[in-house]
């Protein structure tokens, strides 16, 4: 496993993302966990991201945006447990006893004239996620072009020009949003 972690950022509109995701989920076999911190050790898997509501985020900032683990659908994840003070547990569902998954944080619209980036992140380019990795990255710069540091698809870019801000945190002074070069 490599201690360095490979990411690749990118906006793109709920249709491009559906768009993506069905391509990506009619040829990968995947399953998805939603990262942060479950009430239950028995953290169900989501066969598809498709059905989710990926079109509208409720927080302007990619940091509390929703994220998935990948991995194959036999593998599954270990959840950590927590003792907490008043009683009973925690069980947060993170990389950290689950580096080799990649992480999964969509793009998502925020507001009215507001796209939040997302990315995908790996620890591991050589197990099955980090396949899962290497072809939603392919899938993701087939459909856009590269701005600054941010691969962005055409809907996108064209809401850019329209004067939409594309943004990790909406609440960010606009000189951090993303430019056309």
């Amino acid at each position: 496993m490599s201690t360095r972690g490979h990411s690749f950022y990118f906006f793109l509109t709920p249709a491009e993302q559906v768009a993506v995701l069905e391509s990506f989920e009619a040829h990968h076999n995947r399953s998805y966990y939603c990262t942060g911190t479950s009430t239950v050790p028995n953290v169900p898997a989501i066969s598809s991201l498709v059905a989710e509501s990926l079109r509208h985020l409720a927080i302007g900032d990619w940091i509390h945006s929703p994220d998935y683990l990948l991995t194959h659908p036999d593998e599954g994840i270990v959840v950590r447990e927590i003792s907490l003070r008043k009683g009973g547990y925690a069980y947060p569902v993170d990389q950290l006893l689950n580096p080799e998954l990649a992480r999964f944080k969509p793009s998502g619209q925020f507001g009215e004239a507001v796209l939040v980036a997302g990315f995908v992140t790996t620890f591991s380019r050589v197990s099955y996620s980090g396949l899962l990795f290497r072809a939603l990255v392919k899938l993701i710069k087939q459909r856009s072009r590269r701005i600054g540091m941010f691969w962005v698809g055409p809907e996108a870019e064209e809401k850019l020009r329209l004067g939409w801000r594309l943004v990790t945190n909406a609440s960010s002074p606009r000189e951090y949003d993303l430019a056309l070069e």
